[in-house]
């Protein structure tokens, strides 16, 4: 029941992400560091807004991580947003989710969670398989490559930290974090590159911060239920959507690549939901307590 609800909040963030995505796509006129600033003040806002009409309450209780999230996940955005300007949509994104193994391997350190050889496995597969999604050939790395390989290590991290925040804090704060350091962050290289957007532009960027907002709480909500290593492998469903959204929308030709590496990821991610990573105790505890909590009834 608890893995089953993570899986669901999880692919509901998928699509969240592959419809900020395609707006992202066509948002051409407006620089990538005017569209991150975009994302993370829309979030700060509309999470405020929860705090001030009592939906939720501000309260960060484990400083340390919280901290850490929020830094690792807002240099991870920006970075991975300059990189698509800098080789292009399919290397960078393939390069940035590279996440899902360094949130394997932050995790076993960190949270405890213990990677067996099958899941191993499949995480290799959905590598390969967004690699092959995304049309990535034997290139040779440039400047670009790196700077979104680097994304994909602080993504890593950065899920991670959400995890273990999770076991303390609500989804709303912890991602409250990112917005708020990752305006902090992206304010001034923004400031530099400013122009102003066209109204249409201006309600672009709006749907990206609601659609990213969207996509950053229930993924943040689904960590507390999945782990992870689980957690984020089922997140490279983001990826497949949005290649099929270029597609069915935009009209984009695909070839062979990309319906093997869809094929992958989605091969990959069906054997993590029958053999699941094998969590610690605590964060199961903790994942049982919140479940049986919000099953009772309400007293008044």
């Amino acid at each position: 029941m608890i893995a089953r609800k993570g899986i669901w909040m999880m692919l509901l963030s998928a699509v969240f992400f592959a419809a900020m995505s395609a707006l992202v796509r066509g948002a051409t006129g407006v620089h990538s560091y005017t569209m991150v600033l975009a994302r993370f003040v829309v979030g700060t806002v509309l999470v405020a807004l929860f705090f001030v009409f009592g939906l939720e309450k501000m309260r960060w209780r484990n400083w340390p991580w919280i901290v850490a999230r929020g830094v690792s996940g807002g240099i991870a955005c920006i970075l991975s947003y300059w990189a698509i300007q800098e080789v292009g949509l399919a290397r960078a994104v393939t390069l940035h989710h590279t996440y899902v193994i360094f949130a394997a391997l932050f995790a076993v350190p960190l949270l405890g969670e213990r990677v067996g050889l099958r899941q191993w496995v499949a995480i290799f597969t959905a590598a390969v398989g967004t690699g092959l999604l995304c049309g990535v050939g034997m290139q040779a790395v440039s400047y670009g490559d790196l700077v979104a390989l680097v994304s994909g290590i602080a993504a890593g991290f950065a899920i991670v930290c959400v995890t273990r925040c999770r076991r303390t804090d609500s989804a709303s704060n912890i991602f409250w974090s990112q917005s708020i350091f990752g305006i902090v962050l992206v304010a001034w290289p923004a400031a530099r590159v400013w122009s102003p957007p066209t109204p249409a532009e201006w309600l672009v960027l709006l749907a990206i911060g609601l659609l990213a907002t969207a996509g950053q709480l229930t993924m943040t909500y689904a960590y507390k239920f999945t782990g992870a290593a689980y957690g984020s492998l089922l997140s490279l469903l983001s990826p497949v959507l949005t290649a099929a959204i270029g597609i069915l929308y935009f009209g984009e030709h695909q070839g062979a690549g990309f319906y093997t590496g869809a094929f992958l990821v989605l091969l990959a991610c069906a054997d993590l939901s029958l053999h699941p990573v094998r969590r610690s105790a605590q964060d199961v505890a903790d994942a049982l307590m919140e479940e049986t909590a919000s099953a009772k009834p309400v007293l008044r």
